[in-house]
């Protein structure tokens, strides 16, 4: 949920002004950057956002396919679980299957104009260039890739002597189901809902705390071009984390609790979002 609300506008990424690097193009402040620093910020964001974007969701639709055979194998073979809650997880498993490359998509974009703004700033072009790269490679290997070693690990971890594997009741899964489903559509579109609803408050906060800084004219331009994009990305990022996290919650509410608590939980779960977005926003 922390992840979810770290990127509603609430809040805008300071970019700090690099403290070695030389001017180019003008002088600067103590709290400004060169015009030169600020073009080769933009520049960056660009180029990494593009990079980024593409490389990772590239990574994540290529690991897509393993990692999803990988998951049922996994689901099939484990001894901790029992053969009902099994199924249940294996028909709730391809919502996380579809929302996994967009979630990646939208995160990669809005992390990559951010980063590639400040490495831009601070060591040029090249270097946000270099750091985009980087990042899908680490993308590849250590998140896709990675959790598909995870999942190879659970699916030979042995069951401790005398416990029986957990299982539940074919009518807690159903509730299970119901519960995911509905979660998913409450907290997915409430979660959109508010931050739509709460994106231009964002913006004017945003902007009011770029230009009521001590920052100096240029960086506070270079931070201004960054605010539409993040308000453009904040709502669909809110809507598909809210659709994977409704239906998780959803679903353990429900097999655990029933179906009543898993809806209340629900719109508890927007509820609250509502109120912490509103609270960071005063």
């Amino acid at each position: 949920m922390s992840a979810i609300r770290t990127l509603t506008p609430a809040t805008t990424p300071r970019l700090s002004p690099p403290a070695a690097r030389p001017a180019s193009t003008s002088s600067t402040t103590a709290h400004d950057i060169t015009i030169g620093q600020a073009f080769e910020g933009l520049a960056g964001a660009v180029a990494s956002a593009g990079i980024e974007t593409v490389g990772n969701t590239v990574s994540s639709l290529v690991q897509l396919p393993r990692a999803t055979a990988q998951a049922y194998k996994t689901l099939y073979n484990t001894q901790l679980i029992g053969p009902v809650l099994k199924t249940a997880i294996a028909v709730t498993l391809p919502v996380g299957i579809v929302a996994a490359p967009v979630l990646t998509a939208l995160g990669s974009l809005g992390y990559g104009l951010f980063a590639g703004c400040g490495r831009g700033i601070e060591k040029g072009v090249g270097d946000a260039i270099d750091g985009a790269l980087k990042d899908v490679g680490s993308f590849n290997s250590e998140v896709a890739g990675g959790l598909v070693k995870a999942m190879q690990q659970a699916e030979t971890e042995a069951l401790p002597e005398g416990q029986k594997p957990y299982d539940i009741r074919v009518v807690d899964a159903g509730k299970g189901l119901v519960g995911g489903i509905a979660g998913a559509a409450i907290v997915g579109g409430g979660l959109g809902a508010v931050t739509a609803f709460r994106t231009p408050q964002g913006v004017v906060k945003a902007y009011k705390e770029i230009w009521n800084s001590d920052q100096g004219p240029v960086l506070r331009v270079t931070e201004s071009l960054l605010v539409p994009p993040a308000a453009v990305l904040a709502a669909p990022l809110a809507t598909v984390g809210g659709v994977v996290y409704g239906l998780v919650t959803g679903f353990a509410n429900g097999y655990q609790k029933g179906l009543g608590e898993s809806l209340h939980g629900s719109v508890d779960t927007v509820s609250k979002f509502n109120e912490g977005v509103r609270d960071a926003l005063h």
